[in-house]
């Protein structure tokens, strides 16, 4: 398989973005390829030149964006020996990649049921990759008597889809600013695992945001409207690592009789 934009950097950003927009605008059924080689002003024969398809743009847009959440998150916990604090720097970390890259998340996690099955399942393998980092997290925390949660795959289902959830509903123009809104999904995150820890928020942000409370609602995209928090990027699987590693999507879909190549 030829990889997408491997003509230069440039052609990848151009690529990636067109294509996010067009799936935005017109969903993965009505966007194609001779219309995405006239946004980036190519022929339309030249596009085979960088993609093979439009199913392996696709496959590449997922592939390549969840990917950079692995590599983010070991980067961003690399070398903190504890829990709390990973715990702290992961959500912050979670939190702003999906605020700063809203709009394609918002995109992707709607258009993970047009993949085909190989690619699907190619997809929940990375997915189920970054949701056993954050369990290991949420374990270690738990035998050092630092989180208190009953079940640690749960527990970590629940903690991914709210933080990722915020891609669906920000926006710029809202009361809290991104370091404000972090806070305050932190504070919740530290909640439901029965942990403690020092507040993100100085005072005068704190009152700051408290005197601007009666003249803007909290972030929610005015476009979207939405409290929606079952759908999110990851797709979480929550199914246990049985010797028969079923699958079961997250946004309801029973994959269960999907084997793992």
């Amino acid at each position: 398989m030829r990889k997408p934009g491997s003509k230069g950097p440039e052609t990848l950003r151009n690529l990636r973005s067109t294509a996010i927009q067009l799936l935005s605008e017109r969903s993965y059924q009505g966007m194609n390829l001779r219309l995405l080689a006239s946004k980036l002003r190519l022929q339309a024969g030249s596009l085979y030149n960088y993609i093979e398809s439009k199913q392996q743009l696709l496959f590449w847009l997922m592939k390549d964006s969840t990917e950079k959440l692995l590599r983010e998150f070991d980067a961003t916990i690399a070398g903190i020996p504890d829990p709390v604090q990973q715990m702290l720097k992961f959500a912050a970390f979670h939190v702003g990649y999906h605020i700063a890259n809203r709009h394609e998340a918002s995109v992707l996690m709607t258009e993970m049921r047009n993949l085909t099955r190989p690619n699907y399942r190619a997809i929940k393998e990375l997915q189920r990759l970054y949701t056993d980092k954050i369990q290991k997290l949420v374990e270690r925390g738990c035998e050092q008597g630092k989180f208190r949660v009953e079940d640690s795959r749960i527990a970590t289902f629940v903690l991914l889809q709210m933080l990722t959830s915020v891609a669906r509903w920000y926006s710029p123009r809202g009361r809290l600013n991104e370091d404000e809104l972090i806070g305050v999904f932190t504070d919740l995150a530290f909640a439901m695992l029965g942990a403690k820890r020092s507040r993100a928020f100085s005072k005068t942000s704190e009152d700051a945001a408290l005197e601007n409370a009666n003249r803007a609602p909290i972030s929610i995209d005015p476009m979207t409207h939405s409290f929606d928090l079952g759908s999110h990027i990851l797709q979480i699987s929550i199914a246990p690592h049985a010797k028969g590693r079923t699958v079961r999507n997250g946004s309801g879909t029973d994959e269960s009789s999907v084997p793992h190549d």
